[in-house]
């Protein structure tokens, strides 16, 4: 059986100390009600992500949970003057913990442009995604994806699911990693403010080719299926190293949305340059 980390104990241990304490609360005194500020349970969602993920890491040494860790950050710029003056700005940053047979990583995405002075593209995005491996290549998995994007006629999106995945492809020059799942999405229209919620059918694509040490191709893909709304992101990319931890990255982003108010466009395209730092 696994113990939990001294971190992930100390968590637990505060968690249930505020636990007791509004236990008591509550018990001793009249009943009180409380606003939350922003979007609801949104702030308590990821607040919960970011402790419980210590939680699932086994004790082990010092060493071993370094190794356990690694990230990726990303940032870009761009900004052109004259017949048309434009600034663009993107960041990655991606965390992941992983000691077998559990895999964990979070990512966060911020993309920002403005054109001529009126912004054209605001959104930030952040995922959360767990599996367990059962074999060497299949896998299941749960995913936690939250959006707000401007300019894509929805306020927000929220979903979360979970299914099952195979590696059908791992080797030196080639990955594909293909998942399915089922789960529930929320969402909030800009112009109504109307809320619709409901289930949805989601898909997950890996795709790399190594051309050597310093090149790599890859393509990564997620579609969400629901009644009223059907959204598709793709991201295709090219890695070049600079060094052991530096590359550049040129990227072409692709987001749809099927179920749009008047006016929005449905497709929205982004090509971006980056630096990549690994850590």
């Amino acid at each position: 059986m696994h113990s939990l980390t001294p971190l992930s104990g100390n968590i637990v241990a505060t968690l249930r100390d505020h636990a007791s304490r509004a236990t008591g609360s509550q018990r001793s005194g009249p009943a009180a009600s409380s606003k939350i500020r922003g979007k609801p349970g949104i702030n308590g969602l990821f607040l919960a992500i970011l402790l419980l993920l210590p939680t699932l890491a086994p004790a082990q040494d010092e060493a071993a949970t370094e190794n356990a860790w690694s990230g990726r950050g990303a940032l870009g710029y761009t900004s052109m003057s004259g017949n048309t003056d434009s600034e663009n700005l993107n960041a990655n940053l991606q965390v992941g913990w992983q000691q077998a047979p559990w895999k964990h990583s979070l990512t966060l995405e911020i993309i920002q442009a403005e054109t001529d002075n009126e912004k054209s593209a605001d959104s930030w995005t952040v995922l959360e995604r767990s599996e367990y491996s059962f074999s060497e290549k299949s896998y299941g998995f749960g995913q936690l994806r939250y959006q707000e994007d401007e300019f894509s006629g929805y306020e927000y999106q929220g979903s979360a699911a979970a299914g099952v995945g195979s590696r059908f492809i791992d080797s030196e020059k080639q990955l594909l990693d293909l998942s399915v799942g089922a789960g529930y999405r929320r969402t909030k229209e800009s112009d109504s403010n109307d809320v619709e919620a409901g289930p949805i059918a989601t898909s997950d694509l890996h795709y790399e080719y190594r051309f050597s040490d310093n090149a790599t191709f890859s393509e990564i893909a997620l579609i969400e299926v629901g009644e009223d709304n059907t959204y598709f992101q793709s991201e295709t990319a090219l890695l070049s190293k600079i060094n052991g931890s530096l590359s550049s990255k040129i990227s072409y982003l692709v987001k749809h949305n099927t179920d749009v108010p008047d006016g929005v466009e449905e497709t929205d395209k982004i090509i971006t340059i980056s630096l990549v730092y690994d850590f």
